[in-house]
């Protein structure tokens, strides 16, 4: 049996791939598989900077040169979201395991082209969906599954953030390199638990309302009232909400806000209302995480608020963990691109709604089972270097 570690590189040295507990580069150096070998960013003094001080040997300004000059098993890609798509396919198309950041792409033909190359190739690609690998998401999936509240039929899920003021000097705020604004950044989190909770049934019809010129904030007293009318800073919305029915005739109601008043912390959860019973899962940050179930266990009723001890592995050292797994083949994936593409196809409806006022309805076409057909209009546009992270 092979003992060799598994090769990584990492596109794009921002926030993501270098913060301490979120980070890409410091979580793969905890685990022994992984010899992280080559970093990529088109801000090639960052990226010497970064290699630097973790002690990495080869650094390029471009995800290209990095694939041909050095051998690499796996990257990570931590890109701004609009370059997702065609470097994750460029990497697969080189033989390489992709770990994606989320979104995996900003829309649906993009996606299915990703997902069309993973299989191609026959190479993991694997969307960065960490929430998935937390102790309180993980109790609440297993005791869906196993009956504790019927047949879930209504999920809410909200991600309102206290922040006032995005960044605005960053790409978070840019329509063009981030692609939107919450639904984008923790929509698409709160959207993939609430279809993992579903086992990620066939979207059917989408419902959509932005909101914009909420973060304009004149007054600093919490709480402060905003001119809804005010035209916006930045080019992307500042909260949104949606409706998403299913052909099993279930729905998820989706609530995000980059600027809600409604507590000093973000206010993050997951409420399931199904045949036998209820669960809430809040995630307060800063605050105590509560889980509560009502419903049935083992043949009996019960009224459940487990306290969920926490690893002191981040779930974002778990996802990592698990990816090197797969790449050498002890695991299967949790997280698969088909589930990562309908969650691009559900956001990217979201955004269609909203700006014709009007109720999506998506097509038949399943992404579970066989080869997804790409659009064939536009292909996916080649970025000239890797830009860096967030």
């Amino acid at each position: 049996m092979s003992t060799r570690k598994l090769r990584v590189g990492v596109i794009g040295v921002g926030a993501i791939a270098t913060d301490d507990v979120h980070g890409h580069i410091p979580n793969y150096l905890r685990i022994p598989d992984v010899e992280v070998v080559a970093l990529s960013d088109v801000n090639g003094r960052r990226a010497r900077y970064v290699a630097d001080k973790f002690d990495i040997p080869h650094v390029f300004t471009h995800y290209r040169d990095m694939l041909a000059h050095t051998e690499l098993d796996a990257v990570s890609i931590c890109t701004p979201n609009y370059l997702h798509a065609a470097i994750a396919v460029g990497c697969l198309q080189n033989g390489v395991h992709v770990l994606v950041e989320k979104p995996m792409a900003l829309t649906a033909a993009d996606a299915r082209r990703m997902v069309e190359a993973a299989w191609a190739a026959n190479r993991t690609l694997f969307v960065g969906m960490n929430n998935r690998f937390r102790n309180d998401v993980r109790a609440l999936k297993l005791m869906v599954s196993q009956g504790a509240i019927g047949d879930v039929y209504h999920v809410r899920a909200s991600w309102l953030r206290a922040t006032r003021h995005p960044q605005m000097a960053s790409w978070f705020t840019s329509k063009a390199q981030a692609g939107g604004g919450p639904l984008w950044d923790t929509g698409i989190v709160m959207l993939d638990l609430a279809l993992w909770m579903l086992d990620f049934p066939r979207p059917e019809t989408v419902f959509g309302v932005l909101f914009t010129g909420l973060s304009d904030v004149t007054d600093e007293e919490p709480g402060a009232l905003i001119a809804p009318m005010e035209p916006s800073p930045y080019p992307v919305e500042d909260a949104a909400t949606a409706l998403i029915r299913f052909a099993t005739g279930a729905a998820i109601g989706l609530n995000v806000s980059w600027v809600s008043r409604l507590e000093d912390v973000d206010e993050i959860s997951l409420c399931l209302e199904g045949t036998r019973g209820a669960a809430e899962l809040r995630n307060p940050v800063g605050g105590r995480k509560v889980l509560r179930v009502r419903g049935e266990l083992f043949g009996t009723r019960m009224n459940l608020e487990p306290h969920i001890v926490e690893n002191e592995e981040p779930s974002h050292l778990r996802e990592l963990q698990h990816f090197v797994d797969v790449c050498l083949g002890r695991e299967a994936p949790l997280v698969t691109p088909e589930e990562g593409l309908v969650g691009v196809q559900i956001i990217e409806a979201i955004y269609r709604s909203a700006a014709g006022a009007t109720l999506v309805r998506l097509d038949a076409e399943a992404p579970h089972g066989g080869p997804v057909h790409s659009d064939p209009e536009v292909p996916i546009s080649e970025p000239s270097a890797s830009v860096a992270g967030p």
